[in-house]
Formats: C-alpha cells, structure tokens, sequence
C-alpha cells in the first residue's frame, strides 16, 4: 500500500491511524464522527493494533 500520495501527502490510512493514536484523539474522533466509544480496547485487539504499528513502523527506511 502507497505511504504517500502523488502530492506528497499521506494516505488516508496512516492519517486515522495517526489520529487515533492516543486515549484523548480517539475518543475526540469517536465523538466528531458520532460513533460510540469504548472504554478500551481488548487486549487482543490493542495487542494486534500495536503489532501492526510496529510491523509499520520496522519497514519505514
């Protein structure tokens, strides 16, 4: 998957994935787009979210 769009930009992926990166952005997300928030995330799922941020983070040069 593009890191970036033709104009530099980045890609709509890593643009959420940045914003809901901490407790107080995501639940200020949840809340613009009137979505209901959920205390936290299960463990298996904060664990899966983490790994693929590292999987990312380990292939960025």
């Amino acid at each position: 998957m593009a890191k970036r769009d033709r104009a530099g930009h980045k890609t709509l992926a890593d643009a959420v994935r940045e914003l809901i990166g901490t407790e107080d952005n995501r639940r200020h997300v949840h809340k613009l787009l009137g979505l209901a928030v959920d205390p936290e995330l299960p463990p298996t799922l904060a664990s899966l979210l983490e790994a693929i941020t590292k999987a990312k983070d380990d292939k960025t040069p």
